[in-house]
């Protein structure tokens, strides 16, 4: 879950920057199609990840919604340990419809925090970390929140046009528990709304970002934040 913020548009780093939103959400109507192929996995049994998924080797598999089984699709996968800032921390992988996207993030028995993404010509660090997750299970009415500096880096910018940096502040909130259809079947799930605020240097809201997520415990997101919809994963399902 990501927060929205208006970035600058450095001529030669990012000309199509409208807003991190748009740097941070997948824009798949604007990017080239790549297929992106399933390795044959044996299935892991959901008893043998925690409650929110975070074993290396984990992979989701996602289409648009209303998209042909055949079309594209986008691959979310666990990479595993790395070291980010002299921190062991955990990389994800989002790639597939034009996307590739490597995140971050810390997990521990405070919850799940991401640090940061990286796209081709932009990296995005959140300080301190978003919590994506808290360290207790869902339940409806649940909420958390945060505030947190988000600095922007165009690497193959001028160095006057090459950061910027923005006040963010973001709520989650557990809105309701059902049983929902999407193509990998039929999943009971967690409705999650993320909200996030833009600031400007006055205090005023910038912009406005509203997500929902589709969480399974010990599964996943069936939806993610950007709409996309699970069609298999190498877990055993709910």
């Amino acid at each position: 879950m990501l927060p929205a913020l208006r970035t600058p548009r450095p001529p030669r780093a990012l000309a199509l920057a409208t807003g991190l939103a748009a740097l941070l959400a997948p824009l798949v109507g604007g990017c080239a199609p790549a297929p992106v192929g399933t390795a044959t996995v044996d299935v892991v049994p959901r008893a043998e990840v925690g409650y929110y998924p975070t074993t290396p080797g984990l992979r989701w598999i996602y289409l648009p919604e209303d998209a042909p089984l055949d079309a594209p699709r986008v691959r979310m996968e666990i990479e595993g340990p790395t070291v980010l800032d002299d921190e062991v921390v955990t990389a994800w992988h989002l790639e597939g419809r034009g996307l590739d996207v490597r995140s971050y993030r810390r997990h521990g028995e405070d919850g799940t925090f991401l640090l940061r993404e990286e796209r081709p010509g932009t990296v995005v660090t959140f300080d301190p970390p978003i919590r994506e997750w808290p360290a207790t299970p869902l339940r409806v009415g649940l909420t958390w929140s945060g505030d947190t500096e988000a600095t922007v880096t165009f690497p193959d910018a001028d160095a006057a046009e090459r950061t910027a940096t923005f006040d963010v502040q973001w709520t989650s909130t557990v809105v309701d528990e059902r049983e929902v259809v999407v193509p990998a079947g039929r999943i009971p799930v967690f409705v999650v709304n993320f909200v996030s605020r833009t600031f400007d240097d006055a205090g005023a809201i910038t912009e406005t970002l509203r997500q929902e997520v589709w969480f399974a415990p010990q599964y996943g997101e069936v939806r993610t934040e950007n709409g996309f919809f699970l069609v298999e994963a190498n877990l055993a399902r709910p």
